[in-house]
């Protein structure tokens, strides 16, 4: 293993202070987890999309809105 030195703000650090005491770690293991949870973020994928990778029940609702609305509201409304 390796020591890294970092140098933070003292907003920031109090809030990463706060943040892994609420999830019950360490400074260390709550940056272990931000870089390995960005770490999985795939290239290729949309990042937008990504936010919703725990949430297929919620991307179904946004989907079926978004279709029902097009049904309602057509896009292509004749010219004149």
């Amino acid at each position: 293993m390796e020591t890294i030195e970092l140098q933070l703000d003292p907003q920031t650090l109090e809030r990463a202070r706060r943040l892994a005491a609420s999830r019950h770690v360490t400074l260390e293991e709550l940056i272990k987890e931000v870089v390995e949870q960005l770490g999985g973020v795939e290239a290729e994928h949309d990042p937008f999309w990504g936010m919703f990778a725990h949430e297929p029940e919620l991307v179904d609702q946004v989907v079926a809105s978004a279709m029902q609305a097009r049904e309602e509201h057509s896009l292509r409304q004749p010219s004149g």
